[in-house]
């Protein structure tokens, strides 16, 4: 009610050709009206912004250039913390946040565009792990329903934390990627399954502890949503055929599922996050890059992405060069840009064209 009794919204932001971003509000009793960045500094163009309030009311700013890409934020109104209406509303920071796109001139590979679509189907299923009903995403390839003969891999896709299973179509537009991929024959056809990474256990204070005892995923993905997944879609359910990845808290996921059970998983992707800031190619990970030979029997691909700006870039990069220079079968991918979904859909663009073939 504070919002609606406070502060009416006038329109839906606008981008200018100089990637300026402008609001407007109409809040005449306000005192003080303000947009906070939730992302990096300079993904908006500065922290924060006070808007500017004329004669009647309406309170306007326009911000300094952005950088392209989806960016968190939310408004204050005399201290109140709301959501803008006029912007798309997305699940991060552990609750329904605001998000501007500011478009990019180079990149249109994560838009819709008149190519054959695959289907983002949602399954419900009661797991025995958390005792609770729960629900994931699952990505079909174009033509699912009609090759009914065809059987394909399937690539575990994790969120970041405070997400949900709903950021990887909603925010990192996979499904558009994979169809723009596939039109253009770039990429083996695959399903996507996109599952929530927080699977607390039965009675547990925190529910979104990310890590620790009380949050089950691991047993949750191996021992449930695999079986699940395979009886269920038409998968090609060997090891060399089912890839894990995800971004920051979900990286870590990755990496610790996918490298405890090289029995499931013949791919591993880590996008900013779960690398070490000084690697030991001996000791890190339990070791299990010590024996070249032995990872690349096991793994197909071990996959890094990192954006540019991100302050653990060095440590990443450093990372893949003395796995390189070791023998590991890596790949690394490093776009411009910050801890940021405009990132993570270019790791996943690049991932997708490597991981089954």
């Amino acid at each position: 009610m504070l919002f609606s009794a406070h502060a009416q919204l006038m329109k839906e932001p606008t981008v200018d050709s100089e990637k300026r971003a402008s609001f407007m509000i109409n809040a005449p009793v306000a005192k003080e009206v303000k947009l906070i960045n939730l992302s990096d500094e300079m993904a908006l163009g500065a922290k924060e912004y006070n808007f500017e309030k004329n004669s009647d009311g309406i309170w306007t700013l326009t911000t300094n250039p952005c950088r392209p890409g989806m960016h968190y934020f939310e408004i204050s109104i005399d201290g109140a913390k709301v959501t803008y209406p006029g912007s798309g509303h997305y699940f991060g920071w552990g609750r329904w946040t605001s998000m501007i796109e500011i478009p990019d001139d180079q990149l249109d590979f994560y838009l819709p565009k008149k190519v054959p679509h695959g289907e983002v189907r949602q399954h419900f299923y009661y797991s025995t792990t958390t005792q609770t009903t729960r629900k994931c995403l699952i990505y079909t390839p174009p033509g699912y329903d009609k090759n009914v003969d065809q059987k394909y891999p399937v690539l575990y896709l994790q969120h970041g934390a405070g997400e949900s299973e709903l950021g990887w179509t909603m925010q990192g537009k996979a499904n558009f990627i994979m169809d723009n991929l596939l039109a253009e024959g770039k990429a083996m056809p695959f399903i996507i399954v996109m599952d929530n990474g927080y699977a607390p256990r039965p009675g547990a204070k925190n529910q979104l502890s990310p890590g620790g005892a009380d949050n089950l995923f691991a047993d949750l993905l191996t021992k449930e949503l695999i079986p699940m997944i395979d009886s269920a879609y038409r998968t090609l359910s060997d090891q060399k055929n089912r890839a894990i990845a995800g971004l920051s808290m979900g990286a870590g996921q990755a990496l610790r599922i996918g490298f405890e059970h090289p029995e499931l998983f013949g791919s591993v992707a880590t996008f900013s996050g779960g690398g070490k800031s000084n690697f030991e190619i001996e000791t890190d990970y339990n070791g299990i890059f010590k024996d070249a030979i032995q990872f690349n029997n096991s793994y197909r691909l071990f996959f890094i992405g990192c954006g540019t700006l991100e302050p653990m870039y060095p440590g990443m990069k450093a990372m893949f060069e003395s796995l390189k220079e070791h023998g590991i079968h890596a790949a690394f991918s490093a776009p411009v840009g910050s801890h940021e979904w405009q990132v993570w859909r270019m790791h996943l663009y690049d991932f997708a064209q490597l991981v089954f073939k």
